[in-house]
């Protein structure tokens, strides 16, 4: 019965097969049209709506019945052009394909990829205050109206404007050697402005003795390509306006702090064992601070705890009991050469002092040396901050592009203590040459893009703050005598040059492995 059952359907099957053979299936019409001409049309249209200086977000155009592919580098965009900032500003293209029919064109339209911190964003900031600049004192906020002007796809746009923030003086020498002094910057809440973490605090750096404008940011820009500083700081070159008052080329920058949104630690107050944050500061001496709370001294070296923050009430002596005996444990455990990798991180403590050591860092040892400590973690530098007075822009040092400077007692003690050992030393030539062949490099090439991005601000600054033939402390005698902003950057890139070429040699030499640094 199976048997005949299986039969007639393959039967009935076979007669199905058949009869569909002579149904007719509708066919699609090719379209043999030539769109040429059309295409040619729409993308002369196309390359007018691209922006010529991208510096953020657009729209792509779409067109009916037209299929078009965007690509940027390998890339694949759909209906937007996602903006990420190049290290450096750089001319790059956006290729497409459009298509119709049979007819397929490629094209490739050109623009001017701008970095965050290029000075063609044109970015102004007004502060206005309800007193005079004079009044304004380095204790006290006044409240300010801010307005951020800046230019997205070459377009005039205010960023942010607002009347809920502050300002204060900030500095020590900067604010008293000069009436172009920096500023600190305070929203009542976390801000964002210029693509920068949101936060309260931002700084405006003057830069005023460093007469090429960007020490401070050619650091950072180093910073970020090593990857064993964790956290390299945010900077932007603006134009600052006081009360209508133009103040010339400033950097706006992040405040040096812990933050959620930033450079994140957790500390927790009345916790001994949590995350510290602390700066090296030998002001400490010029102070009347005793030291046991929220200031320690481990061997006549003063640090200051930033966080846990002293103000909290569950804050006690306990924090810096803790701290004190943890750094010297760590200087124990150097001088000994053993069981220091356990305390510290090493390949950070080494990327750390190869930038202080490379660019010479008058404050090495000094202050605005920041170090954290994560909980159960090792020891660690970072952020690092202040370099206007580097890069050979220091008379009262030994600042020309030859000799060691920072492993010294009487410099950094960490810094003698660690390359005392010769597996210290060893691991620090090995990355100073990964520095020297992967770092470097780049940074020759981004700085002069850089500077010429700054120039016609420069030449602003430089017709407020008439300096170029002017001896601003501490420039030594080969910076006073570069009288441009070109020759200042210059001056710069001539001292990165020598330095290099110098630590180079010597690092590898004999010399450097019996830990023979000179005089």
């Amino acid at each position: 019965m199976k048997k005949l059952y299986l039969l007639l359907l393959m039967i009935a099957l076979s007669i199905f097969v058949v009869s569909c053979t002579d149904i007719e299936l509708p066919i699609t019409p090719v379209d043999t049209n030539d769109y040429t001409e059309q295409i040619e049309l729409i993308a002369e249209t196309i390359d007018e709506m691209i922006p010529e200086v991208v510096n953020s977000n657009f729209i792509l155009p779409t067109y009916t019945d037209y299929e078009i592919t965007y690509s940027f580098g390998e890339e694949t965009l759909t209906n937007e052009f996602i903006y990420e900032s190049p290290f450096y500003d750089r001319d790059e293209e956006l290729s497409y394909t459009i298509k119709r029919g049979n007819t397929e064109l490629n094209f490739e339209s050109e623009f001017r990829h701008l970095s965050l911190d290029s000075g063609h964003n044109n970015t102004k900031i007004y502060l206005t205050l309800p007193v005079s600049l004079g009044q304004v004192e380095r204790e006290d906020y006044v409240q300010t109206d801010v307005r951020v002007e800046t230019k997205k796809n070459g377009i005039g746009v205010i960023e942010h404007e607002t009347t809920a923030a502050q300002l204060r003086g900030r500095g020590n020498s900067t604010w008293f050697l000069s009436d172009k002094k920096p500023y600190r910057l305070r929203f009542d809440e976390n801000t964002s402005i210029l693509g920068m973490p949101a936060a309260k605090n931002y700084v405006l750096l003057a830069e005023h003795a460093d007469k090429s404008l960007m020490r401070n940011v050619i650091t950072q820009k180093m910073v970020s390509l090593m990857n064993d500083l964790p956290y390299s700081l945010e900077t932007r070159f603006v134009e600052l306006y006081i009360n209508e008052d133009y103040r010339g080329v400033y950097v706006l920058t992040e405040q040096v702090e812990v933050h959620k949104n930033k450079f994140m630690i957790e500390s927790i107050p009345g916790v001994a064992n949590t995350g510290y944050f602390f700066e090296l500061d030998q002001r400490f001496y010029d102070q009347n601070i005793t030291p046991g709370w929220d200031w320690i001294v481990v061997r006549n070296i003063p640090y200051e705890i930033k966080e846990p923050d002293a103000d909290d009430l569950a804050f006690t002596s306990a924090h810096a009991t803790y701290l004190k005996a943890y750094i010297e444990s760590v200087e124990n455990a150097l001088i000994a050469k053993s069981n220091y990798e356990s305390l510290i991180n090493l390949d950070n403590w080494i990327a750390n002092f190869i930038v202080h050591e490379f660019v010479k860092n008058v404050d090495v040892g000094w202050s605005s040396v920041f170090m954290y400590k994560e909980k159960d973690g090792p020891l660690q530098y970072g952020p690092l901050w202040d370099f206007d007075l580097s890069y050979g822009n220091a008379d009262y040092i030994d600042y020309g592009p030859e000799g060691f400077y920072g492993m010294r007692q009487y410099k950094n003690r960490m810094f003698k203590l660690m390359m005392d050992i010769l597996e210290v030393r060893l691991l620090y030539r090995e990355k100073f040459n990964d520095f020297y062949l992967d770092i470097l490099p780049e940074m020759y090439e981004m700085i002069p893009v850089l500077a010429s991005s700054i120039s016609n601000m420069a030449n602003r600054n430089f017709l407020k703050w008439d300096i170029m033939n002017s001896y601003v402390w501490p420039n030594p005698s080969e910076v006073l005598a570069q009288t441009t902003h070109a020759g200042q950057v210059q001056y710069v890139l001539s001292f990165m040059n020598l330095r290099a070429e110098w630590m180079h040699e010597e690092i590898n030499s004999q010399d450097f492995y019996y830990a023979e640094f000179g005089d």
